[in-house]
C-alpha cells in the first residue's frame, strides 16, 4: 500500500514536471550533466532532449563556466536560490533573459541540482520600451513648457542683429553679426527638432503604399547621396497599402537615410527593401559603415545620445517617436561591416 502511494506521488511530480510552463531541469552536482529536462526547456532553448542529456551546460553553451560555477557554489553553500536573473544562450546562439530559481535534491541516490526558470526577455523588452517612451514623455513636457519661451527672446537678438548689420556705421562687424545669426539658426533648429519630438502634428491617416512614399523623397535621397560621394539602392517589394501619417513617414525616412550616409566613407552605399514578413511591412536600411558598439546600441534612440561629432541626438529619437504612433517597432543591428534598421509595421 505505501509502495503504491510513492509510485502515485512519483508519478504525479513527474506529470508536473513535464507539463509545466517553467523550464526546468535536474543536473548532477558533482559533474554538472543533466539528468532531465522538461518540453518547456526543449522549446524555450531549442535542444531536445536526447541532446541534453548526459551533457552539461557548458558543453552545450547554455551557461558560461562561471556562471555555472557561481551557481553551483551558491547552492551548496545556501542549499536553495531564488529568482536570479541570467542570461542563457538558445542552440541558434539567441541570447535570453531568465529568471532562475534552484535547489538541491537527490534524485536515483545522487546529489543533484533541480532549476527552475522563467523566460523573462519579452519583459525586459517591454520594460525597456516603456523606460524609453517615459523619457520621451518627460522630453515633451519639458519641451512644451520651455520650448516657445526660449524662442521669443531668440528671435527678438536675431532681428536686431539683422537691423545692425543693415547700418553703414556697423559695416565693419557685419560677417560677426552674420556669424552671430548664424549660431541662432542653429540653435533655433535644435529648438524645432526638440519640439518635432515633444508634439507632432498629425494630419488624419491615408491610405498610402510605403514604395509611393520612398519614391515621392527619392530625389531628395539621391541628392544627399550625390553631394557625399556615395551611392544609394532602392529595392522595394511587393507590399500592400497602409494607413500612415504621410509627413511623419516621410520625416523617418529621411532621418534614417541621412544617418546611414552620415555613417558611411564615400563611395559606400545604402541600400533600402520594403518587404512584407509574416503580418509585417518591413522597411529596412542598411549601411556600409564601421557599425556601432553594443554600448552604443543599447542607448540609441535616448534623447540627445549620440554617437557623432556634431548633432542632437533627437533624429532617432524623433523616429521612434515615429514609430510609436504608427504601432511600428524599430529593430536595430550592427557589427563592423555596417548597420542595418528595420521599421516593422504592422498589417491590419
Amino acid at each position: 500500500m505505501i509502495n503504491n502511494s510513492v509510485e502515485q506521488e512519483n508519478e504525479l511530480l513527474d506529470k508536473a514536471f513535464r507539463a509545466s510552463p517553467c523550464l526546468m531541469a535536474i543536473s548532477a552536482i558533482a559533474d554538472g550533466r543533466y539528468i532531465k529536462v522538461n518540453k518547456c526547456f526543449e522549446e524555450a532553448t531549442g535542444f531536445p532532449a536526447e541532446e541534453v542529456v548526459g551533457r552539461t551546460s557548458i558543453e552545450l553553451n547554455i551557461f558560461d563556466t562561471l556562471s555555472r560555477t557561481r551557481v553551483a557554489e551558491l547552492l551548496i553553500n545556501q542549499g536553495t536560490l531564488k529568482n536570479i536573473e541570467a542570461s542563457f544562450r538558445t542552440k541558434d546562439g539567441s541570447i535570453r533573459i531568465g529568471l532562475f530559481s534552484a535547489e538541491l535534491i537527490e534524485f536515483n541516490g545522487q546529489k543533484c541540482i533541480l532549476s527552475v526558470a522563467n523566460d523573462v526577455t519579452e519583459l525586459r523588452n517591454y520594460e525597456k520600451e516603456v523606460s524609453k517612451l517615459e523619457r520621451m514623455n518627460l522630453i515633451g513636457q519639458i519641451a512644451a513648457s520651455i520650448g516657445h519661451e526660449i524662442r521669443n527672446p531668440m528671435t527678438t537678438v536675431r532681428g536686431y542683429l539683422q537691423l545692425l548689420g543693415a547700418k553703414a556705421d556697423y559695416m565693419a562687424e557685419k560677417a560677426t553679426f552674420d556669424l552671430m545669426i548664424s549660431e541662432l539658426d542653429r540653435a533655433n533648429e535644435i529648438i524645432a527638432e526638440f519640439l518635432s519630438v515633444a508634439k507632432m502634428k498629425q494630419n488624419k491617416l491615408k491610405s498610402k503604399n510605403l514604395n509611393e512614399i520612398i519614391s515621392n523623397l527619392y530625389p531628395l535621397i539621391e541628392a544627399d547621396a550625390f553631394t557625399q560621394n556615395k551611392q544609394i539602392c532602392f529595392i522595394p517589394g511587393v507590399i500592400p497599402d497602409l494607413e500612415f501619417y504621410v509627413k511623419e513617414i516621410s520625416q523617418l525616412v529621411l532621418n534614417l537615410t541621412r544617418n546611414g550616409f552620415e555613417a558611411m566613407e564615400e563611395r559606400g552605399c545604402l541600400n533600402i527593401r520594403t518587404f512584407t514578413e509574416g503580418k509585417r511591412v518591413v522597411l529596412q536600411i542598411e549601411d556600409e559603415g564601421s557599425g556601432i558598439s553594443p554600448e552604443c546600441l543599447n542607448k540609441l534612440g535616448t534623447p540627445f545620445f549620440t554617437t557623432k561629432d556634431y548633432g542632437t541626438g533627437l533624429g532617432l529619437a524623433t523616429c521612434y517617436k515615429i514609430a510609436e504612433n504608427h504601432n511600428a517597432k524599430i529593430l536595430i543591428n550592427s557589427s563592423s561591416s555596417g548597420t542595418n534598421i528595420g521599421v516593422l509595421f504592422p498589417i491590419r
